[in-house]
């Protein structure tokens, strides 16, 4: 005999898995869902944009694709590399795609891709403050504790204007340096 539709649905939330690609920022692991994830980039030249926030590092031209790029330890005030120039910095950056945009993200260093199960991601609501309420939740992965990301809420009014900005300065015609492959 068949499971009836709602214990198969029931079942099938209860293994729910969702990928995740977990990095660094200092000593601290965290992760975003792999499904917002385009590519991981490493040493590629970042030109800076005169006025812009401390977190905003710049643009890079990947394969003739403009994509402003943030440096998350700067932005959520953590990590080892928050403190350093983007000349100094080791080059990785996550490529990622929120509404719409591609945005890089400076990472310390990206560690794995990793597999998660729906049901074993805490909520972060009673565990952590921030000013920014980025934190969706904390889950366990071969013995690390791992803060999974909400990269939705990094997209504040204020980042979505400067990224817009950012982007209409290089349409406009302000060319952007010559970078290296």
């Amino acid at each position: 005999m068949g499971l009836s539709k709602t214990k198969k649905e029931q079942m099938q939330s209860a293994t729910a898995k969702q990928g995740a690609v977990s990095f660094f920022l200092g000593e601290k692991e965290y992760a975003v869902d792999i499904a917002s994830v385009r590519e991981v980039i490493y040493g590629k030249k970042i030109s800076p944009l005169p006025g812009a926030p401390d977190y905003f590092e710049g643009l890079i031209d990947l394969r003739g694709t403009v994509i402003p790029v943030i440096h998350l330890g700067k932005r959520l005030q953590v990590g080892k590399s928050a403190s350093l120039p983007a000349s100094e910095l080791s080059g990785h950056i996550i490529i990622v795609e929120i509404n719409s945009k591609k945005v890089g993200f400076i990472v310390d260093r990206v560690e794995d891709v990793v597999v998660i199960e729906k049901d074993s991601v805490q909520s972060a609501h009673n565990l952590i403050e921030l000013p920014l309420p980025v934190i969706e939740g904390v889950f366990r992965y071969k013995g690390r504790l791992i803060l999974l990301l909400y990269l939705e809420r990094l997209f504040t009014e204020a980042v979505q204007n400067l990224i817009a900005t950012a982007t209409q300065t290089v349409q406009l015609g302000v060319a952007m340096p010559q970078q290296a492959a």
